[in-house]
């Protein structure tokens, strides 16, 4: 008899697989043409992934990376800048598509060692109303931060980060595609972490354990914007509750 050994790859959690309970659901899934919204699959993980992030609509989209660049599109004109960490994955795994597609440059700022952004550098960061430079439209946080250790942004110093870019009439965009982790970890609610944001994207198919897809949510008008977005970029997707069931599973 040849001996047989399992292999536990833990290599990241974008290699896990569904489980049975998980593949049944996708069997079982509900589906229309989601482009039309008349996926009822997928109507309803994004209901449900609103409320579960405390926003007013949610949008069902590929992945992590299509999510942020919506989101940078969906809050900024094209020629602004955005300020990120210089450890972000928005700025060293995305393919640099803020500028290639939206037309909009990352200014990047030093990653602290437990991944936040010092405030005073962001603040440094901010352009002065001046027709020589960009103007400076949206701020992204990540959390948990990946390169960072997988470290989990305190609460208090999200709070601070809110509190500054209202203050500036800046947008603050929170990278959560392991957001879940960072609830799970503090015991806070993921609404609660993100409730001064406006904007979030959490990946299912990351500590969720779905197969595919990611979750931009934001206020109505934010995610009406990002739905053209979504068109436009080759995201509309037709029969996708087959895929969103296992992201809904996974939520609830």
């Amino acid at each position: 008899m040849t001996n047989v050994q399992r292999v536990l790859n833990f290599l990241s959690d974008t290699v896990t697989c569904p489980n049975a309970a998980m593949r049944k659901v996708i069997a079982s899934s509900e589906v229309g043409d989601a482009v039309y919204g008349a996926d009822p699959s997928v109507n309803e993980l994004e209901k449900v992934a609103a409320e579960r992030l405390g926003k007013q609509a949610a949008l069902y989209v590929p992945s992590g990376t299509m999510s942020n660049l919506i989101a940078i599109g969906a809050h900024c004109r094209r020629g602004d800048e955005v300020i990120c960490g210089d450890k972000a994955h928005i700025f060293m795994f995305e393919g640099g598509g803020a500028n290639a597609y939206m037309g909009v440059s990352l200014h990047t700022i030093p990653n602290q060692a437990d991944g936040t952004l010092s405030l005073e550098d962001i603040a440094g960061a901010v352009r002065h109303d001046d027709p020589h430079f960009p103007r400076t439209s949206l701020v992204v946080l990540e959390n948990t931060h990946n390169m960072c250790g997988g470290r989990v942004l305190p609460i208090s110093y999200i709070r601070e980060v809110e509190k500054f870019c209202h203050g500036r009439d800046l947008r603050l965009h929170m990278d959560g595609a392991r957001l879940a982790n960072a609830s799970v970890a503090t015991g806070i609610p993921m609404a609660e972490l993100v409730s001064g944001a406006d904007s979030v994207s959490l990946c299912l198919s990351k500590g969720l354990g779905a197969p595919v897809g990611s979750i931009l949510a934001g206020s109505e008008d934010f995610i009406r914007r990002a739905r053209r977005l979504l068109k436009s970029l080759g995201g509309g997707m037709r029969q996708a509750g087959i895929i969103a069931s296992a992201g809904l599973y996974a939520l609830e």
